[in-house]
């Protein structure tokens, strides 16, 4: 396939997680599980769940169908160094609090405008925090290009 009609594929889904719809706390796609800085070919095909080896763009979309009480419910993609060290919050939504509502975030090489340029590592995760309340019907995905 040509660079010159990239297409988007999807890095990691709370669908396809298995880890539920519905969300009252905080969680995420997975944390880092390298064997040490540096490791030129990881131990397993995935260094995190979320493999940015291949990626220039991201995308987060969280959409959530239904809400219990007032909740203030945020996604966000976080970075990994070589040395697993984590950097929180690299991209995140606008708080999702009412049913019905969604939040998309873009970012990478040709981001949208100058603040949202980032030079990406290899690997990532999807996080999340939920408070005063709980979400249901969820949906995340983080796609790439």
């Amino acid at each position: 396939m040509s660079n010159l009609y990239p297409r988007s594929k999807v890095l990691w889904s709370l669908a396809a997680s298995g880890l539920g719809t519905a969300i009252s706390g905080a969680g995420n796609s997975g944390g880092w599980a390298g064997a040490g800085a540096g490791d030129d070919v990881p131990q397993a095909d995935f260094e995190t769940a979320v493999d940015l080896r291949d990626v220039q763009d991201v995308a987060l979309f969280a959409h959530v169908t239904a809400v219990t009480s007032s909740p203030a419910f945020l996604v966000q993609v976080d970075l990994y160094d070589d040395a697993g060290n984590v950097y929180l919050q690299v991209l995140k939504t606008a708080s999702l609090s009412a049913a019905g509502s969604a939040a998309p975030v873009y970012a990478g090489l040709h981001g949208g405008a100058a603040s949202s340029y980032l030079v990406m590592p290899s690997w990532g995760r999807v996080s999340w925090t939920c408070t005063g309340g709980t979400v249901t019907g969820t949906d995340i995905f983080l796609y790439g290009r």
